[in-house]
């Protein structure tokens, strides 16, 4: 605060330079980030400025926005969701019978390493390799014929498919969230988003408290007893963060979920005395397409406090959730990979059936076709028939 004289008379004006919220330090063009509201790890896109330093982005970046990233990568990797920077990282996971697949961010499966299988038989040596990519083979059968040097490997290579497979049985999952790294990162965002609004952060005090010291207590809680969101999409694994804020209760809250499954409601501020507002910020993670919903927030504190002790949380409502989302993505993903399959076998039997572009395939040439494109889409249509019959 600054006072000036203005032709003998005394006034006061005051620095509107933004700080830091957790550092204090004032922020400037160089000093200042612009901060996803909802981390772009798992699908936010919109950002706000004059919130955080570089610095303290930076720093709760790698710390509770990575081990919200880990908790939540399953559900990243499983609705392929799309970021402003980078894919999500690969995951392992097993099958029910205990093999072990990659899951990739496009959604495809990969071998966690390549298979290498050499066995003796009264022929000589018979050698089996599976490898990621046609480089790793290429690195794999150098290897070889380091060994066997008889062999020509371009030869190999030529003989060598790209083979599509598929799990025999269903991926596990395994899903846990909590813990307090994560939960400064629900808060973070919360008041990420309050900043855009007409009221500061600084003035939510639980909040503030929680984020700066470590042994502060925790202003949120998992909370399923009703649907706060209203006009939910059907199907749509939403992400959606909300805050308002109340004078006649003094009340500032906020409401957090992802995927439309994990559910969080938080005690900002017990003595706000501001103007009454409110905020939400909406998006599809898998398209990341803002969505236009609204939060019936109106808990009071000592509900609330009922989230915080785990009076909110119920495992079936958790597990409706989840099939809410996860059924829709599962039969969407489902066409996808058929459109894939077939387009992809019928291009790979034009290219090799021997025709020529503009002119009538022979009989030889048709059946050469229809060769080729059962041999590209028979492991998917094994697949199929096996789904069906585990489901029978």
């Amino acid at each position: 605060m600054a006072h000036v004289m203005r032709n003998g008379v005394s006034s006061v004006s005051s620095d509107l330079t933004p700080r830091c919220l957790l550092c204090e330090k004032r922020l400037s063009d160089e000093t200042g980030s612009r901060e996803h509201i909802i981390p772009n790890s798992i699908g936010g896109r919109k950002k706000v400025s004059g919130f955080l330093c570089v610095t303290c982005n930076s720093t709760s970046g790698q710390s509770w926005e990575s081990a919200l990233a880990e908790q939540m990568k399953p559900l990243s990797l499983f609705f392929r969701v799309k970021r402003d920077r980078g894919d999500t990282p690969s995951q392992a996971f097993q099958t029910a019978n205990g093999r072990e697949w990659v899951l990739k961010s496009d959604g495809s499966l990969n071998l966690p390493r390549p298979v290498f299988n050499e066995t003796k038989t009264y022929k000589g040596v018979e050698i089996n390799i599976s490898a990621r990519d046609m480089a790793e083979a290429k690195k794999m059968l150098k290897g070889v014929a380091r060994k066997y040097p008889q062999l020509d490997i371009n030869e190999l290579l030529e003989k060598a498919k790209t083979v599509s497979t598929y799990p025999q049985d269903q991926i596990r999952l395994n899903l846990s969230f909590g813990g307090l790294d994560a939960g400064r990162s629900f808060v973070k965002t919360a008041l990420a988003l309050l900043s855009t609004t007409s009221a500061s952060p600084s003035e939510c005090e639980h909040a503030v408290q929680f984020l700066k010291e470590e042994q502060a207590e925790p202003c949120f809680g998992y909370y399923y007893e009703k649907d706060l969101v209203v006009g939910r999409p059907t199907g749509v694994p939403v992400h959606c963060v909300h805050v308002n804020g109340d004078p006649d209760s003094q009340l500032v809250r906020g409401y957090l979920e992802y995927f439309g499954v994990m559910r969080v409601v938080m005690c900002l501020s017990s003595s706000y005395s501001g103007d009454e507002f409110s905020a939400t910020y909406s998006v599809n993670p898998v398209t990341g397409e803002e969505l236009d919903l609204a939060v019936d927030l109106d808990l009071t504190s000592s509900e609330i406090t009922k989230a915080y002790d785990y009076e909110m949380w119920d495992g079936n409502a958790v597990r409706q959730a989840m099939g809410a989302v996860i059924g829709p993505t599962l039969e969407n993903q489902h066409e996808e990979e058929k459109e894939r399959v077939l387009n992809e076998a019928v291009q790979y039997a034009f290219d090799n059936c021997g025709a020529i572009e503009g002119e009538e395939l022979t009989e030889e040439q048709r059946k050469r076709w229809v060769s080729l494109l059962w041999e590209k889409m028979e492991p998917w249509i094994v697949h199929q028939i096996a789904g069906r019959q585990r489901g029978s």
